[in-house]
């Protein structure tokens, strides 16, 4: 074999892999694609790394998170709140994003909600958020709204 076919064949071999790489990340080669329960099972293999992740925003009082569901409080009709899992959402969402959500006004201050797809680094082990009451959170780098309503 001549050394340009070796060449050739170890750049386009470096290509699969490269290629390869960037699609078991979600396609962009930036953050793994997660679920909650992978992430909750497993923090310490994510943190301070850039990670995927779909779930609700939720904005209200002293609240700034990204939580697996949403359910309802029982304290108003319709209202809603993050349930299950969450962690808290670091540095804050661009207006744009926050005027693309769902807002409700039940029980105090304006609060915002809806899906999205965001990308950020994940950290775990410390006390974030608000009065530290989060042992997760992430700092997004890309925040996607997903399409999604409350009567779904």
């Amino acid at each position: 074999m001549s050394r340009d076919v070796l060449y050739c064949l170890i750049v386009h071999m470096s290509l699969i892999a490269l290629l390869a790489s960037g699609c078991a990340n979600g396609g962009s080669g930036k953050g793994a694609s997660v679920t909650f329960e992978q992430l909750f099972s497993s923090p310490g293999q994510y943190n301070g790394k850039e990670i995927t992740i779909e779930g609700f925003v939720f904005l209200g009082f002293e609240t700034m998170v990204l939580s697996e569901e949403l359910k309802l409080s029982g304290y108003a009709e319709g209202h809603l709140v993050p349930g299950e899992r969450m962690f808290w959402i670091e540095g804050g969402i661009t207006t744009d994003i926050r005027d693309g959500l769902y807002e409700q006004h039940m029980m105090g201050p304006t609060e915002h909600y809806g899906k999205a797809l965001v990308r950020g680094k994940f950290q775990y082990g410390g006390q974030y958020g608000h009065l530290g009451a989060h042992k997760y959170q992430i700092t997004p780098s890309k925040i996607q709204l997903l399409a999604w309503s409350p009567a779904q």
